[in-house]
């Protein structure tokens, strides 16, 4: 994908579905995405917020709750 999911998906609210490793999926707005997790361990229903890696091009799931105390590298 070149620039078309990941900028739609990037800053949106989702919800943790599944984590097959090194993966995760996570609905977004009735779309399931696959991602990387931003920290092991977020089991299904986690709150999220997708971030697009630019420096490894790939969407990440934050947790909402880290996304509410800043952002991070990488973020755009």
């Amino acid at each position: 994908m070149s620039g078309g999911m990941e900028q739609w998906g990037h800053g949106a609210p989702g919800r943790v579905i599944t984590w097959p490793d090194p993966d995760t999926y996570v609905l977004v707005e009735g779309v399931l995405l696959r991602m990387l997790p931003d920290s092991p361990g977020m089991a299904p229903g986690t709150d999220v917020v997708v971030r697009y890696d630019s420096a490894r091009r790939v969407l990440v799931a934050r947790s909402a709750a880290r996304t509410d105390e800043g952002g991070g590298p990488g973020d755009e």
